[in-house]
């Protein structure tokens, strides 16, 4: 039996197949239940997810029964016996975790290459083959053999390449061979199987075809809009003085063959009731009589030449820029796979369609049972990700198991469905399963369990409108099984989490949306949200790259895994620059561009000489952290993985700067972001399916556009009145724009206007279901036409979702409402800083420098150590003042040093009366009073250099005074001072107003003010 759960997010889809995976175990006595239920999903965070709770819930089952929530629903399964259920649990979890491997809850995309790998001779490859991730560097490799294998006496292919060159030349002027070649093979991956690879003989005859429709459609429709023009003239009409320049530009247009371009219907028309030609006066809104007997003709003739005409001009141009390169496609192919065995690895993508060749027409249970398994219960996740290659593969699984009285649950959401371009198709779960399996029950989860109220109720209304209004723009039946408004007829979601209070919805239009999101985030802040429980949903890595910048300058942490781009930092570029400076240092006879920080014009020195790349790197760093510290300082995470990166590089690359900067200008490293911690969330709607967050933010979102104009595999429609009727047949690489809208593949493009349409609206869906506490959309302020229709109350031109959100937010009671923290057991995560990134130069004073602490060591009467090192027996005294904090605390002080070895017994004495002499010279001042707070060599993070500062000694006094001492047992040196003004600045800058501070000279107790003028 199949059961299909079409669930919304937030309904508790995780939980249900938990609990169905589990119901599968205990209904049975077998012991090795687990062994034939295979649970698929689609990415590795979900399958872990699915597997802990399958063993949490088992756990719970085993120990303590009446503690889980699975156990209504699993006990009638065992009779209503609690001991039993127990039992089988018990024997259920033992057996996976002794069995672990048998435990089947894996990825789609694993199981198949499982099953695959067993028929590893039968595809061709050895069955230690590796799959290869990035298909684009095994098309790489296929191009770079072709082109090797290049010899003078291969007829064919020269002959397609060449014509292949001649056709770009002709057409644009230039060619790239490579690139070509690379964009086709790159595209082979869609290429419908089986699709027809043309002959020499064929794509000549077919690009003659073409040609020839094109030349003469150029002619006629040149020379009738040349005639126009010319009868304009005759009869004094100034198209200037009419409706329209549009009107002139038009026909100007079509008097240069290479801008032809569709007349619209307001071209030229003929007025109500009446069999004049007349021509729009949009300057006073009225039709204004302009053509009238042979200019009429005229103009009749030109618009019929945008008929099937022009249908066929559009089609054949299409054809003429690819036609040769569909001759090298049947190569290339050959190519890819010599190269995967060659290597022996296979592409991820094209495992399932090999697949799927291997079960076409055989005996599926054998084709599995040959991995040593059976299995008899099947339970399928996000089932609108799949493709139809991988549910044909699926298919005759379900169907035996339906056969032989198996279970199988399949779990979906088609409003989530935004994974086309990977090849799933949302209809299988639409509409194709259940007509594939007309028995099945269907049952829709329509509460909502992640999210607070006022989410839920927003999300409810704005889609219903969205969908309506799509429908409307896009001319679709709104009760028919291809609209927006059928796939989004089960939106409506009850909530049920009620008791943390009712949600925040907000929508703003703004200009300056990264301002918006720093701001939105501070004010969570300053509301207790912490910033792991923050996420901002990005529509593409670029988006992403520019708030985790702002968010980064403005202090507040970031983890990203896609959107940190190194070069998105400006202290990078502009080390880049710099070291570019050294490599190819500038004619000084030549101007330098005029770049604010680029160059020479920073105000730093570049160094004469250097020892190593990352040498030179530091040296160039340290001069633009100095010229401009706060941007260094906000860019750190930046620098550090630039500087990991050079790193890497020198270590097989060597010192060469150039090479070192012709490999940089290819390279794009990103920063490598921890997967915990308390930091804001950067992450693209997609990689955000499925995860759940408190607070979430979601800016750019007019970048969720209706349409963008993509190349596609298309087959031209089949038009009788054709001239290309029964010539251009078999797939082409289309680019389904504005020009295919009137060629033979108009079809597949108003199909591809609706597709993506509803994958837009669905990635709309994704990324405001994700939220739980508080929801945020920003974007940007829509164009007045936009502006206009709203107020007008009436449909718009909507380009984007964030345009169909400004009409929702204008039009309906749009509410905001409050939100409750998350409950405080939460765990917060694990701090994350920021670091400094001290850098020194290698010279005396810098990273190394020549010790003097070694030269009193030794005395001149024979003696070391302590008796003949004043310094040594300074340290002494030092520590044992560390261990002071009110007078009384002396003797047991000394004693303690007496004790550990650092001071010798017979100067025990001598000890206790110096400091007891020293410390009466200060009783005055307060600095060992016990009404005072004492800090003693207390650790202060310096915030230009990142190091640590300790003085030795800092009072804070009753009445709000701070004294910073630092003890000296030798002579006065002026850095002493500086010393201490450090550290009485850095003091004051945590908010203490009188801060002091004094060197206290023990040999002789002598006490100096550091700064006595109070100036520091």
């Amino acid at each position: 039996m199949l059961k299909i759960l079409k669930a919304s997010a937030g309904a508790g889809k995780t939980y249900q197949l938990a609990q169905e995976y589990i119901r599968l175990l205990v209904k049975t006595e077998d012991p090795l239940a687990y062994r034939h239920v295979l649970a698929v999903t689609f990415t590795n965070k979900a399958t872990d997810e699915m597997k802990s709770r399958i063993l949490k819930e088992l756990d719970k089952l085993a120990k303590n029964p009446l503690s889980s929530k699975y156990l209504g629903e699993l006990l009638p399964e065992c009779g209503g016996s609690v001991a039993l259920l127990q039992e089988r649990a018990r024997t259920q979890l033992s057996g996976i975790l002794h069995d672990y491997s048998a435990f089947a809850v894996s990825t789609i995309d694993k199981f198949f290459l499982q099953t695959l790998r067993a028929f590893s001779r039968e595809v061709g490859q050895f069955s230690s083959y590796q799959i290869q991730l990035d298909r684009q560097a095994l098309v790489e490799e296929s191009v770079d053999l072709v082109l090797d294998g290049l010899k003078e006496d291969d007829d064919t292919l020269l002959a397609w390449l060449t014509e292949s060159a001649r056709g770009d030349l002709a057409r644009t002027g230039r060619f790239s061979l490579e690139s070509n070649l690379l964009s086709m093979a790159a595209s082979l991956r869609d290429l419908p199987s089986g699709a027809p690879s043309p002959t020499h003989s064929e794509v000549r005859e077919l690009y003659g075809i073409c040609k020839d429709i094109c030349e003469k459609f150029e002619s006629d429709v040149t020379g009738a809009a040349g005639d126009i023009v010319s009868l304009f003239k005759l009869k004094g009409i100034s198209l200037e003085e009419t409706s329209g320049r549009w009107i002139k530009a038009t026909i100007e247009k079509c008097l240069r063959p290479e801008t032809i371009t569709y007349p619209t219907p307001t071209f030229f028309a003929k007025a109500p009731d009446s069999s004049k030609w007349f021509a729009k006066d949009k300057s006073k809104e009225k039709y204004r009589v302009l053509l009238e007997g042979s200019l009429e003709g005229l103009l009749s003739s030109f618009l019929d030449l945008f008929g099937q005409r022009y249908t066929d001009y559009c089609t054949a141009r299409i054809i003429m820029r690819q036609v040769y390169s569909l001759g090298v496609a049947d190569i290339l192919r050959k190519a890819f796979a010599d190269v995967q065995k060659d290597n022996n690895v296979l592409a991820l993508e094209d495992s399932n369609t090999i697949l799927r060749g291997i079960i076409d027409g055989t005996d599926t249970p054998f084709i599995y049972e040959k991995m040593g398994v059976r299995f008899d219960d099947f339970l399928l996740d996000e089932f609108q990700d799949t493709s139809d290659v991988q549910w044909e593969n699926f298919l005759p699984l379900i169907r035996g198991s339906e056969s032989t009285g198996g279970h199988s649950l399949v779990v979906g959401d088609v409003k989530q469905s935004i994974y086309r371009f990977r090849g799933s198709d949302w209809s299988l779960l639409g509409s194709r399963i259940g007509m594939q399996f007309p028995r099945a029950l269907t049952t829709p989860l329509d509460g909502n369990y992640r999210t607070c109220p006022n989410i839920v109720y927003f999300n409810n209304d704005f889609f219903r409108y969205a969908a309506t209004q799509l429908d409307g723009l896009l001319g679709l039946d709104p009760t028919g099984p291809e609209s927006i408004s059928f796939i989004y007829d089960g939106v409506k979601q009850e909530p049920k989490m009620t008791d943390k209070g009712p949600g925040l919805v907000e929508a703003v239009f703004t200009p300056d949306q990264k301002e918006e999101v720093v701001s939105s985030v501070k004010n969570l802040l300053e509301r207790g949200v912490r910033y792991n429980q923050i996420a901002v949903l990005v529509r593409n890595n670029s988006d992403g790259s520019t708030v985790a910048s702002a968010l980064l300058s403005e202090g507040i942490p970031v983890v990203s895994d896609d959107s940190l781009f190194v070069k998105a930092s400006v202290t990078v570029r502009r080390l880049v620059s710099q070291m570019s400076l050294v490599a190819y240092p500038p004619d000084p006879e030549k101007k330098l561009p005029s770049d604010g920080f680029l160059g020479k014009e920073i105000g730093t020195d570049v160094p004469a000489d250097f020892h190593s790349l990352q040498d030179l790197a530091e040296s160039l760093l340290r001069g633009i952290r100095d010229a401009d510290p706060a941007r260094f300082a906000s860019e750190i995470p930046y620098i550090q993985a630039f500087m990991d990166y050079l790193k890497d590089w020198t270590a097989t690359g060597g010192n060469n700067i150039a090479s070192f900067l012709h490999t940089w200008k290819d390279a794009s490293p990103k920063i490598s972001s921890p997967s915990s911690g308390n930091s804001v969330r950067v992450i693209t709607i997609h990689k955000a399916k499925g995860l759940e967050f408190p607070f979430v933010i979601f800016p750019f979102a007019e970048s969720v556009t209706l349409y963008r104009p993509s190349s596609y595999w298309c087959e031209p429609d089949q038009t009788k009145n054709s001239a290309l009727e029964g010539k251009a047949g078999g797939f082409y690489q289309v680019s389904l724009d504005g020009g295919a809208a009137h060629s033979l593949f108009s079809g597949r493009y108003g199909k591809e206007v609706r597709l993506q349409a509803i994958d837009n609206v669905n990635i709309f869906y994704v990324a405001l279901t994700r939220a739980i506490f508080g929801l945020k959309v920003i974007a940007a302020p829509p164009a007045n036409e936009i502006v206009n229709a709203v107020k007008k109350g009436g449909a718009a031109a909507w380009k984007n979702l964030s345009h169909l959100l400004y009409g929702f937010v204008k039009t309906t009671s749009f509410f905001s409402g409050t939100f409750t923290l998350p409950p405080p057991d939460e765990d917060p995560g694990v701090e994350t800083a920021v670091l400094g990134y001290p850098s020194y130069p290698s010279e005396s004073g810098g990273r190394l420098s020549y010790s003097k602490e070694a030269e009193d060591y030794f005395g001149e009467d024979g003696t070391y150590g302590r008796e003949a090192s004043a310094r040594i027996r300074g340290n002494v005294i030092h520590d044992i003042l560390a261990q002071v904090v009110v007078e009384e605390d002396v003797p047991a002080a000394v004693k303690a040093a007496v004790d550990g070895g650092s001071l010798p017994a017979s100067a025990e004495k001598e000890t206790l009366d110096l400091l007891h002499s020293r410390l009466a010279c200060v009783r005055e001042r307060g600095w060992f009073s016990p009404e005072a707070k004492v800090l003693r060599e207390t650790a202060i993070i310096d915030p230009v250099d990142g190091f640590e500062r300790r003085p030795d000694r800092v009072v804070i006094h009753p009445d709000g005074r701070v004294t910073v001492v630092d003890y000296k047992t030798g002579g006065e040196e002026e850095e002493y001072f500086t010393q201490v003004n450090r550290y009485v600045n850095l003091y004051r800058a945590m908010g203490y107003a009188d801060v002091k501070g004094y060197l206290w000279y023990l040999a002789d107790g002598t006490v100096t003010e550091s700064c006595p003028d109070n100036r520091i």
